[in-house]
């Protein structure tokens, strides 16, 4: 694209029978408008190394039915500030139902996507005016004098890609016939995007065939804008219950500003995965449930112009820890006072348990000398007249299929 304002050439030319259009662009170097560029291949520029490459962002034939290709490349715009840009200019394509002589796509990277918003929105305000209309209406007549007549220049219409888009329709009677052409502009984050179409003699080019056609290259925009993965992510750390695991990004292009994470629970072949519920740190502590299965770490990078998703390879398989070992004392809850019912919390075990066992101690009352009292082996105790003066604690055991372990709670207050 260019800043300088651009205008068509309409040549009619018979061929078999029926009317076929070919387009020459010519400049008119009026200020703050745009129409397309006169961007000759040049097969020296290429985008500069990571950046993105505009060349993935303009239709292609098969978008246009299979339309041909007769001009396309590289280019630097000395008007619009771009990083490269690149350009590719078709001949009986369609769209739909739309058959369209001449279609024309451009992209170019810029500088910032501040700078891309405020041309498109400059740009759509001129062409919004009567003396920007007034001027590309005079650059038509000028341009094809006697084969055109009837110029007209409608409003910007809003085109729904990103802020400030806009179609702009430009109709005029070439030899007679009516010809409707469009000039569309956008933008997806730092990308400017054109499109230019020239229907049929005769024939109405719907908005809609703008709007569809502007979206297929916004959303290879999108997809050329967003982080892209160059090295998985990775997992540091052992998989073994009660050890943390701790997560890498690992290597994106497009800037990512800021990435997220979600652990996953996967078979001992690390496949048919789920998300852990709650898993969503760069670290992850292994858990019992994890026993038997494999884990593996799922990184969203995201920009201004979208996400990616990059999965680490999955750990090995975490191993079975053998019988169940306590990571937080059992409790007592109650008051200790004779007649009063003291109840026991079983504390936190790996492992994973099956079962818990329950004995009741009667110590001095330093909390020591403990003895077990004869039947007290439920989750609940209450204080007997034997219990004066004593402290009381609780043993917890759990099991599983591996064995046993065992822990003891702190003893309450002196029984009263």
């Amino acid at each position: 694209m260019t800043a300088g304002l651009a205008s068509h050439i309409v040549e009619i030319v018979r061929s078999r029978g029926f009317l076929t259009i070919s387009i020459a662009v010519v400049s008119v170097g009026l200020a703050l408008a745009v129409l397309t560029t006169d961007a000759p291949a040049a097969s020296s520029i290429r985008p500069a190394p990571g950046t993105p490459d505009p060349k993935l962002m303009v239709l292609t034939s098969s978008d246009l039915g299979g339309a041909k290709v007769t001009k396309q490349g590289y280019y630097k715009d000395a008007d619009f500030p771009s990083l490269i840009s690149y350009s590719r200019e078709f001949e009986d394509g369609t769209s739909g139902s739309t058959a369209l002589p001449y279609v024309g796509s451009e992209a170019e990277v810029g500088t910032s996507a501040l700078t891309t918003t405020r041309f498109v929105s400059t740009l759509r305000r001129f062409l919004g005016t009567k003396k920007g209309r007034a001027l590309l209406t005079k650059s038509f007549d000028q341009e094809l004098g006697a084969f055109a007549s009837n110029v007209q220049v409608g409003r910007p219409r809003n085109l729904g890609i990103g802020a400030g888009s806009f179609d702009l329709l430009i109709t005029m009677r070439l030899l007679g016939l009516r010809i409707e052409a469009h000039f569309a502009a956008f933008s997806v984050e730092r990308v400017l995007g054109g499109l230019i179409t020239v229907g049929e003699p005769g024939r109405r080019v719907p908005l809609s065939v703008m709007r569809r056609l502007a979206k297929i290259m916004a959303a290879r925009m999108t997809v050329q804008l967003a982080p892209t993965n160059s090295a998985l992510p990775t997992i540091s750390g052992t998989p073994v219950v009660g050890q943390t695991l701790t997560a890498t990004a690992g290597t994106w292009s497009g800037s990512p500003a800021s990435f997220a994470y979600q652990w996953q629970r996967c078979d001992t072949a690390g496949a048919n995965c789920a998300s852990i519920a709650g898993a969503v740190s760069q670290s992850y502590m292994v858990v019992d449930p994890d026993i038997g299965s494999t884990l593996r770490v799922s990184v969203v990078a995201q920009n201004a112009a979208g996400s990616a998703t990059a999965v680490s390879a999955a750990t090995s398989v975490v191993p079975a820890v053998g019988a169940p070992s306590n990571t937080s004392l059992p409790t007592i809850s109650g008051t200790a006072q004779i007649g009063q019912t003291l109840t026991a919390g079983t504390g936190i075990w790996a492992g994973s348990p099956t079962s818990f066992g329950f004995q009741w101690q009667r110590c001095n009352a330093s909390g020591t000398s403990c003895a077990d009292i004869r039947g007290a082996i439920s989750g609940t105790y209450v204080l007997a007249a034997a219990d004066t003066g004593a402290t009381i604690r609780v043993v917890v055991t759990a099991t599983n299929s591996l064995g046993a372990g065992s822990a003891e709670s702190a003893p309450t207050p002196v029984v009263t």
